[in-house]
């Protein structure tokens, strides 16, 4: 197991490689206390996140985990290893979406979160596909690149649940997501992924609430074995960071949920 941290020093070459950039990092020391001008310490702690990735170690199937801390350093296991992304993609096409808006000059109507709040709130697929022929593969791309991202691959056959992730994309997109989203559409995005329905706030959100604010998305899918993927921005006074877990052949629905759970309870120290 080897914990591959991204040092301070190297955030500006980060940001040239498509890791996180220097505005972000700056974000990040923004959340960061300080007491008599002395910055808090980094969290989560080494120990937290070599617990998380030996925990993903000894799991059935495979996965990839990574955490931008609140410096703004990157850390993780399998990071840029590509899953299926399942309805973690929504989170995604919610922020393409709110871009196509902006940049045609429109605001929010009914017709519009006729089709946000159900593909988020309780992962409509109906809805999901009807937002994907909107933005399209290159709206999806042009946010990919626009959030740094070097491991996103749609599918060549158009299925937007066989988009390719990697955890180390998914921790800077949902660590850097308020920067990608029209500054008008910010508050109704925060609203949605943090307000998703009950029964599908399991993994990461059941370890993290309520000592954060939880913004995040998951996703699952039957496939050899189950896919079963979140990621999320955590935030409390001081402090905010954003982690990703993807897995793939669970043994079951429950068993993935459980290894989000379980990487998530020990990266925070629970």
């Amino acid at each position: 197991m080897t914990s591959r941290r991204v040092c301070a020093a190297l955030l500006a070459a980060c940001a040239v490689g498509g890791g996180v950039g220097a505005a972000t990092a700056a974000h990040a020391f923004q959340y960061q206390g300080s007491a008599n001008g002395v910055p808090a310490p980094v969290f989560p702690s080494a120990a937290g996140i070599a617990a998380a990735e030996a925990y993903l170690d000894g799991r059935a199937g495979s996965n990839g985990f990574a955490v931008v801390d609140t410096a703004g350093q990157l850390s993780g296991v399998r990071m840029h290893e590509r899953f299926h992304s399942a309805s973690l993609v929504k989170a995604m096409l919610l922020v393409a979406y709110l871009r196509m808006l902006d940049a045609q000059h429109r605001g929010l109507d009914a017709a519009s979160m006729a089709l946000l709040y159900p593909m988020i709130h309780v992962s409509d697929n109906d809805a999901a596909s009807a937002v994907f022929a909107i933005v399209g593969g290159a709206g999806l791309t042009e946010l990919a690149q626009a959030a740094g991202m070097t491991d996103f691959a749609l599918d060549p056959g158009g299925a937007w649940g066989l988009t390719e992730i990697s955890a180390a994309d998914q921790a800077r997109f949902f660590y850097e997501q308020d920067q990608l989203i029209p500054p008008q559409f910010v508050s109704y995005a925060r609203g949605l992924l943090s307000g998703i329905a009950a029964d599908q706030s399991w993994g990461i959100p059941a370890a993290a609430r309520p000592a954060f604010d939880v913004f995040f998305k998951g996703g699952w899918l039957p496939e050899t074995g189950w896919t079963v993927n979140q990621a999320a921005r955590l935030e409390r006074p001081g402090q905010t960071i954003a982690l990703a877990v993807l897995t793939a052949g669970d043994p079951s629905m429950l068993y993935g949920e459980q290894t989000l759970q379980g990487a998530t309870a020990r990266l925070l120290g629970a």
